[in-house]
């Protein structure tokens, strides 16, 4: 029998136990409410970022080239999956992923996993529909690109996020963003149940913009040069469509593209990479090469250097000067300054430009915009490669003026021959139209103003009658388009070779630039293929044909006239003394 002495003891030992846990509840109830509470949120809720709607674009004419449509991104709690080998068979074919990656997410000893992200509705319901246990569905913002591929690198892409990573969607993120709302999900004490707690994003709508762009012209561009593509095999090819009244690009194409819709999407992780995002049309600098010849031709002209009359030996072919040789493609006699234009002679070009002058040559060339970004709005706005007089070589001079020794983007190169078509006027090229706020009120930008004045009108027309034959009758006469009158100039630049640091002997950019009609025109195109490998390397036998399609496609919609010129000027210019 138990003493009173051990009773009483058992009975102060119970007293004191009682009164420490009434206590310690007491502390952690009163005194440790908060921070208790708000543990028990962390570990029982998950927080994730859902997006509200980002606002779409469009073209010029209100298509949609960009969308967010409500998807849906899968994740797990792998400790409460059961039949994770079954769960991973089930959901490969819906995620497009390997099931045995999907098993070893499930493997992870963690409360939360994302297994895809960015899905679309159907998929995103299909793998709701299944009711695995530990597998969730949230609802998640996609970027939708209802033209798939169509100017994907104008256009650009979204991350995770739907922030943008390239293109329009990153230099237009802060109009297209809108207010960010997280959702909870609620993990229940007992059971493998979850719910949603909360999440309905507020009524902040982004806005929307309005391109320049024009779908139907991107399209004729895109269609065209994937054709180009197949026949000359090149690397890359690029095509840019201006107006050059107003600056407004209307078409930027580049080949290889890609689609949007699955950058990032599951299972195409290994089909694109970063370099796919840039853009070559703003981005890529090369040495163009004769369509620099424009710019020597202006300069010359306007500084009275010269007459489209003036004749010029061009050494039948090979000209040695201090420091290098020069070559023409075809063993050229006597020319006139406008057939030197015409049959692209770099020979006479360079003794052109000895009568115009170092400083002369450099200024011209900026006032061009070469040297200086576009300001088009596009990352990656590419400066380019002028350097000051002060630091060329002795034959520098020389071989700038028909393009060597000078690095220039196909939209810079664009902008240039719209400063001739649109009269002697330097624009800025213009990207953005205007933009829809959340109201649904369209805003148009100002039109860009003119930066200034190249060449004087006199010049201009000078310029139309020369670009205009070497389409009729010199190296340009597979840019013809039936009854419509157009002007350009061939490029055959040399491209460097890595391994040596000298111009290569097989590899070459073959371009063309110019615009139509001739004498009022609408559009100025520039086609840009990079190293052609179709049996021919020449701007006139590679890219005049792709310029020539291109405005014949566009004639229709755009409604060219033909030019009523009558006698071309050509046969005006070309009297020799």
């Amino acid at each position: 029998m138990m003493s009173a002495r051990r009773l009483w003891l058992m009975c102060v030992l119970s007293l004191v136990s009682y009164a420490l846990l009434i206590t310690r509840l007491g502390y952690l109830q009163i005194v440790c409410h908060d921070e208790l509470a708000a543990r028990a949120s962390r570990e029982g809720n998950r927080k994730v970022v859902q997006q509200l709607t980002r606002g779409a674009i469009a073209d010029r004419t209100g298509a949609i080239l960009a969308v967010s449509i409500q998807g849906g991104a899968i994740f797990a709690d792998p400790t409460q999956v059961t039949g994770a080998d079954e769960t991973a068979r089930l959901l490969a074919p819906l995620v497009q992923m390997p099931s045995a990656a999907i098993r070893a997410k499930l493997s992870q000893r963690r409360r939360f996993v994302w297994l895809a992200r960015r899905l679309d509705p159907e998929t995103a319901e299909r793998i709701r529909d299944l009711h695995r246990p530990g597998i969730f569905v949230a609802p998640e913002m996609k970027r939708f690109y209802p033209e798939d591929n169509l100017a994907a690198q104008v256009l650009g892409v979204v991350n995770d996020e739907q922030m943008g990573l390239s293109g329009v969607e990153q230099m237009g993120n802060g109009w297209l963003t809108g207010q960010q709302a997280p959702f909870l999900f609620k993990q229940w004490p007992l059971g493998d149940k979850r719910s949603f707690v909360g999440g309905q994003p507020m009524d902040l709508p982004a806005h929307s913009l309005v391109l320049t762009i024009d779908r139907t012209l991107q399209t004729i561009a895109e269609q065209e040069l994937a054709a180009q593509m197949k026949i000359s095999r090149p690397r890359s090819g690029t095509v840019v469509i201006e107006d050059p009244s107003t600056g407004e690009i209307l078409a930027m194409a580049s080949a290889p593209s890609f689609s949007p819709n699955l950058w990032g999407a599951p299972g195409h992780d290994s089909d694109y990479g970063p370099e796919l995002l840039k853009n070559p049309a703003v981005e890529k600098v090369f040495e163009p090469g004769s369509t620099f010849k424009l710019v020597t031709a202006a300069a010359a002209l306007e500084e009275h250097k010269v007459t489209p009359q003036d004749n010029f030996f061009c050494e039948n072919g090979t000209w040695q000067i201090p420091g290098r040789t020069i070559h023409d493609h075809e063993r050229n006699g006597w020319l006139t300054f406008a057939e030197v234009i015409s049959h692209s002679s770099n020979i006479g070009t360079a003794k052109v430009a000895m009568r115009l002058g170092e400083n002369n040559m450099y200024r011209f060339a900026r006032a061009f915009g070469f040297g200086m970004p576009t300001g088009c709005g596009l990352p990656g706005d590419g400066v380019g490669i002028l350097r000051q007089p002060g630091e060329w070589r002795p034959s520098s001079l020389e071989t700038i003026a028909f393009g060597q020794e000078v690095g220039v983007t196909p939209l810079q190169m664009v902008n240039a021959y719209c400063a001739v078509a649109n009269g002697g006027w330097l624009m800025e090229p213009r990207l953005y139209k205007g933009l829809i706020d959340g109201t649904g009120a369209y805003r148009e930008w100002n039109p860009r103003k003119p930066i200034r004045r190249v060449v004087s009108a006199g010049t201009v027309e000078t310029l139309k009658n020369i670009l205009t034959l070497v389409v009729e009758s010199g190296t340009g006469k597979a840019a013809q388009v039936s009854g419509i009158t157009v002007a350009g100039k061939t490029g055959t630049a040399q491209k460097i070779d890595p391994s040596t640091h000298q111009y290569s002997v097989d590899r070459y950019i073959a371009s063309f630039c110019g615009f139509a009609p001739a004498q009022r025109p609408r559009i100025v195109i520039g086609v840009f293929l990079d190293e052609p490998r179709g049996g021919s390397y020449y701007g006139g036998s590679e890219a005049a044909p792709l310029f020539s399609r291109i405005v014949r496609d566009a004639a229709g919609y755009l409604r060219l006239q033909p030019a009523a010129l009558g006698p071309l000027a050509a046969s005006r210019i070309i009297t020799r003394s």
